[in-house]
Order: C-alpha cells, then structure tokens, then sequence
C-alpha cells in the first residue's frame, strides 16, 4: 500500500514536472514559451538552409580548395534543412542532412570516390522542445508539453555495418 502511494506520488510530480499546470489563451502561451526556452538556454541550431538543394554527394567540392565549413570539409557532408512543427516552439529550426550514404575518399592519385565501406550517419543531440496541447482545456485554449527530440546537428563517417557469411 505504501508503494503503491509512493508510485501515485512520483507519477504527479512527472506530471507537474512535464506539462504546465494551467490553460493559456495564444498570446499567453506565446510568452510563456519564450520565457521557458530562455531559462533553459540553448536549442536545436537556427542557422540558414543550404542554398544547394541537391541531395547527391557532393564529390566535386573535394576537387576544389576546401571551404572553411566543416559541413563542406567533412568525409561526410551534409546540408542545413530547415524543419517547421506549427505546435512546437521553437517552430523553425535547421537540422543536418547527410549528402551521401557511403564517405568521401581521396585516393592517392588525388582521385575522388564515395566509398561504401563506411557509411554517413547523423549526429543526434537532444533539445528540449515545448509543445502544445489542447489536454481538457477550452476552446482556444492550450497547456505546454516539455518535450525531448533528437535532432541531428552534423554528420559523421563510419565503418559499414557488415554480415559475416
């Protein structure tokens, strides 16, 4: 009995912990959600998308002298997309999006290949989110979610996962 109350007890207090207790009209719940992200310093990355919209690996940038973006100097480079949730805040944020599958290579003879025997993966963070929710209140009216997402700020080169036959 006494651990069923002391588990009743940690379920309110996550609840408590996870969603704002009161209703908001939109212009309330817009403050608030700035104040809340203030106090809680960083989020997801608010950089510009990248202008080059194409999704191949982009091999011919290693032909070139190398920028000064890790994005463009990386074994596996990825673009800037910017992501919209309308029920989040922050609404808009970037997030990386690896441009091959396989890493860049550069051969001894200066020769550019993707190679697959690695592979590009993104780097996950996890930011903390507030969403809204209608969750019993009026019409017109919102509770916040506190809400962790993995969002992915780079990419890395990895070796390939293989099967031994």
């Amino acid at each position: 009995m006494v651990l069923r109350k002391i588990v009743i007890l940690a379920l309110c207090l996550l609840a408590v912990r996870t969603c704002t207790a009161r209703c908001r009209n939109a212009t309330d719940l817009e403050e608030t959600m700035r104040r809340m992200i203030q106090k809680q310093g960083s989020g997801p990355p608010d950089t510009q998308s990248s202008a080059d919209s194409s999704v191949s690996c982009p091999l011919d940038l290693y032909q070139k002298l190398p920028s000064m973006a890790d994005k463009d100097r990386s074994l596996s480079p990825w673009k800037w997309v910017t992501v919209t949730r309308p029920d989040y805040f922050p609404r808009t944020y970037t997030e990386a999006k690896c441009m091959c599958e396989g890493c860049i290579l550069v051969l001894k003879n200066g020769t550019v290949i993707e190679s697959p025997d690695y592979n590009s993966k993104p780097l996950l963070h996890a930011f903390l989110f507030l969403r809204r929710v209608r969750d019993n209140c009026k019409e017109g009216m919102y509770r916040l979610v506190r809400e962790k997402t993995e969002v992915s700020v780079g990419c890395t080169c990895v070796r390939a996962n293989t099967v031994s036959s």
